[in-house]
């Protein structure tokens, strides 16, 4: 079994305008992370208080039974400390790249051959792992960490943080409900269990679903469609208990125009559809 740590950050491209569909986002968000650390046997239960984060809160998970809600994981995870000496020097001191790259989602891990980052690629997503080259060729890939990617540019480590793009000139500053809510979630990560709690539950040791109830904010969470204890299995078709699958959703989701959220309610399948609207 893997004892790696490893964590999910993406940049959502559209920007949604109302709150249910803000909240079905961060669901996928929240699934894609699980799937990862659960398809890799990477299990690290972590408890909140009053959503703030402790390692004194971690502890070794007990064997599952045949029918167990895992313990929720973190959106972001713990910060790591990376050995400076494994890349040639200290790339917490990595300048900001001048490259124009563009990194829509990192998937971070304690075992850098599990570490994932999309970027864009003309019109397309690319996912790349250290090692790699960037698009253009320019540069190569050294490190991933939640919040930015390292890469070796003509000799020297750079740094291309997430969450790159410049804001628009001329957009009025002030920003709708729904936006402040997703801004609120990424500058806040934790604050995701005002919102809704998400438990993998496994079957026979076998990943089912992803079990869905509201949290202490339980509106937007009706508002998007959900009821509690809906056991999401699908999105778009695509099967979120499948590795290769959620991989696909993943890479998809900063461009989805409407999605079609597939639960498990009551033991029939239900589909939540939402289509999303730029601003």
């Amino acid at each position: 079994m893997h004892n790696s740590v490893m964590r999910l950050t993406i940049s959502n491209k559209k920007i949604i305008n109302y709150a249910p569909h803000i909240v079905t986002s961060i669901i996928l968000f929240f699934i894609c992370q699980q799937l990862a650390q659960l398809t890799w046997k990477i299990i690290l239960p972590v408890n909140f208080t009053d959503n703030a984060l402790s390692p004194a809160d971690m502890t070794a998970p007990a064997a599952p039974s045949p029918e167990t809600a895992l313990p929720r994981f973190t959106l972001f995870g713990l910060a790591e400390k990376t050995s400076a000496s494994a890349h040639g020097g200290n790339l917490d001191q990595a300048p900001v790249s001048a490259l124009k790259l563009r990194v829509t989602g990192l998937l971070a891990s304690t075992d850098p051959s599990r570490a994932i980052a999309i970027m864009m690629k003309g019109n397309q997503q690319v996912s790349l792992g250290i090692g790699d080259s960037t698009p253009g060729g320019e540069a190569k890939i050294v490190a991933i960490f939640p919040d930015r990617l390292i890469v070796n540019y003509r000799g020297r480590n750079e740094a291309i943080p997430l969450f790159n793009d410049p804001p628009a000139a001329g957009k009025n500053s002030a920003a709708p409900p729904a936006r402040q809510l997703a801004q609120e979630l990424r500058e806040q990560p934790q604050n995701i269990l005002h919102y809704l709690n998400i438990s993998p539950v496994m079957v026979n040791d076998k990943l089912s679903g992803y079990r869905l109830n509201p949290g202490k904010d339980p509106a937007l969470f009706r508002q998007a469609g959900l009821k509690e204890n809906d056991l999401a299995i699908a999105l778009n078709g695509l099967d979120l208990r499948d590795k290769e699958q959620s991989r696909q959703a993943l890479a998809q989701l900063p461009e989805l125009t409407e999605i079609t959220l597939t639960v498990e309610r009551d033991g029939q399948k239900q589909d939540i559809y939402l289509a999303l609207r730029d601003e």
